[in-house]
């Protein structure tokens, strides 16, 4: 498994082409699902939710397109 750099920590299981990423309750939420939502229209990656905050779960929806 590979570890990411700061400020992001998660790990990656290469043989199932997988990520797992922790996402600090300081970051930009609205930019990350921007990014996460993007790149699943395009077709890049499916990406699904695990453990998540009340602010995670808030953020649906109100990104800026």
């Amino acid at each position: 498994m590979g570890k990411f750099k700061d400020p992001y920590q998660g790990e990656g299981i290469e043989q199932f082409r997988m990520v797992a990423l922790d996402i600090p309750p300081e970051a930009d939420i609205q930019r990350i699902r921007k990014l996460l939502e993007h790149g699943d229209e395009k077709g890049w990656w499916h990406w699904e939710e695990g453990c998540v905050t009340a602010a995670w779960r808030a953020s649906a929806g109100t990104a800026d397109d």
